[in-house]
C-alpha cells in the first residue's frame, strides 16, 4: 500500500512539474514547487517529499545528460521502443523537450554528480544496469528498484557503457 502511494506520488510530482513550466523558470523551482505542493496537500510526508524530489530531479537531470551529451531523441535514452510506455507517460517526460539549452547544460553537469541508482529508490521508466554484473533492468513506468535479480547487487548506473570506464 505504502509502495503504491510511492509510486502514484511519483507520477504526480512528474505532472506538476509539468504544469508549472509556464509559471517557474528553472526546472528546479518546478520540482521544489511540486514537492511544496504535495506537502501542502498532505500527500507525503516531508521525508517522503524531499526523496521523491530527489528523485525526479535524478532522473530528469539524467535525461537531460543523455540528451546533450549524445544529441539522441529520447527514444534513445529509454532504450526501448516508445510504443510499449503510455502517451501520458511519454508527455510527462516531454518537459525535457523545452528548457533552453544553458539550462540542459546545466543539468547535464548536475547528473555526473547524481549518476546511481540503488535498490529501494524509485525509478522513471527507462534502462538501468547493474553496476556489478551488467545485468539489465527495464522500468515502462515509475517503480522501486529491486536487488539485481543475476548477482544481488544494489547499485545501478543509467548507461551501460560507463560500466567499461
Amino acid at each position: 500500500m505504502q509502495n503504491d502511494k510511492l509510486l502514484s506520488a511519483y507520477e504526480q510530482m512528474l505532472t506538476r512539474v509539468k504544469d508549472s513550466s509556464k509559471t517557474s523558470h528553472t526546472l528546479s523551482e518546478r520540482i521544489d514547487r511540486a514537492k511544496e505542493k504535495a506537502l501542502e496537500f498532505e500527500e507525503l510526508t516531508r521525508e517522503e517529499a524531499e526523496k521523491l524530489a530527489y528523485y525526479v530531479k535524478r532522473d530528469l537531470h539524467d535525461a537531460a545528460h543523455t540528451i546533450v551529451e549524445t544529441e539522441h531523441e529520447l527514444a534513445d535514452w529509454l532504450r526501448f521502443d516508445l510504443e510499449l510506455l503510455e502517451e501520458r507517460f511519454i508527455d510527462l517526460f516531454s518537459v525535457m523537450e523545452d528548457p533552453t539549452r544553458t539550462e540542459l547544460d546545466h543539468l547535464a553537469e548536475q547528473a555526473k554528480l547524481a549518476s546511481e541508482w540503488t535498490s529501494g529508490e524509485v525509478t522513471g521508466a527507462g534502462t538501468l544496469y547493474c553496476a556489478s554484473c551488467n545485468h539489465s533492468l527495464q522500468f515502462y513506468q515509475p517503480d522501486f528498484i529491486p536487488a539485481c535479480p543475476n548477482c544481488g547487487s544494489t547499485l545501478f548506473l543509467r548507461d551501460a557503457d560507463s560500466l567499461e570506464e
